[in-house]
């Protein structure tokens, strides 16, 4: 009998393991589908919509442009479409209507596999693994040079928590990156990203266990990584509800209900009387609604 039982579950494991395998792609290569490997104008997301389901809409009419050497901060309330916004960048998913076009191609010229490697991910929740922390930073880029693990370490304000450790970046991690604050585990994620130099980076909370000297040093690099003029074109997308964060982006797009209801800089938003965006660095901020803001 259990040996019975073992084997009725394997075959249901295998079972699921067969319907994964044999699932289609949503999205897939043109026949003439060209390498995509950067970008010199734009990215542009133009009258885009996109819905999960017939019921359930989530981008309505949603249109944003992004440039070489900017950071462009994506805001807005819990389910607004933000995350899906990104998705469609790395084309997870085609829009429903519209177009999301780089340097004026629609994404869908390009091919899956040569966007996908140009664009890189940090996101909030941190996977890393029981080697090194240099293995951890060349996971995606196993051929990464010293002199750009270095610099990726740099440019996540990791020097000196690496320097404190037994074997610096030679030091072996736990399962799950024992060893490391939630906050050293954060940063290593976004060299990790870093160290691929993507044209593109989308960071998906990327400071949210940092305090808040690190984050402002932190973003600081990541601004200079993006203007640095010895590169390729490069643009950062950030999503985040820290407005420490948001008001270092060069843009900030807020959306809600599916739309950008305001786009500018921090200073221009909140001049905005009675604005979506000046309400939320109010409420986020926890000042009442007599008290003056910064801006």
């Amino acid at each position: 009998m259990r040996m019975w039982g073992w084997a009725q579950d394997v075959a249901m494991g295998l079972q699921r393991v067969f319907d994964i395998l044999d699932m289609e792609p949503e999205v897939t290569d043109r026949e003439d589908a060209i390498a995509f490997s950067g970008f010199d104008r734009e990215i542009r997301f133009e009258n885009v919509a996109f819905a999960y389901s017939t019921d359930r809409p989530v981008l309505d009419g949603i249109s944003l442009t992004a440039v070489p050497g900017t950071i462009t901060a994506i805001v807005g309330p819990t389910g607004s479409g933000k995350s899906t916004l990104m998705n469609l960048l790395l084309r997870l998913f085609d829009p429903d209507r519209g177009v999301v076009s780089i340097d004026g191609h629609d994404l869908r010229e390009f091919s899956v596999a040569s966007l996908r490697k140009n664009i890189a991910i940090a996101l909030q929740e941190n996977v890393l693994f029981g080697m090194t922390i240099r293995e951890n930073i060349r996971y995606a880029m196993p051929d990464a040079s010293d002199e750009r693990v270095n610099e990726a370490v740099r440019v996540a304000c990791l020097e000196e928590s690496v320097a404190s450790l037994p074997k610096g970046l030679d030091t072996m991690l736990g399962d799950r990156g024992g060893r490391l604050s939630t906050g050293q585990r954060q940063r290593l994620s976004i060299a990790r990203a870093v160290v691929r130099e993507t044209p593109i980076l989308v960071l998906d909370e990327p400071t949210a266990a940092l305090d808040a000297d690190t984050e402002h040093r932190v973003l600081g690099n990541i601004g200079e990584w993006a203007k640095d003029s010895q590169a390729a074109s490069r643009a950062v997308f950030l999503i985040t509800h820290r407005i420490s964060t948001i008001r270092r982006a060069d843009k900030i797009v807020y959306i809600e209900a599916g739309r950008v209801a305001e786009s500018g800089d921090h200073e221009t938003l909140m001049r905005i009387e009675d604005g979506r965006y000046r309400a939320f660095v109010q409420a986020e901020s926890g000042a009442g609604a007599g008290e003056s803001l910064d801006v």
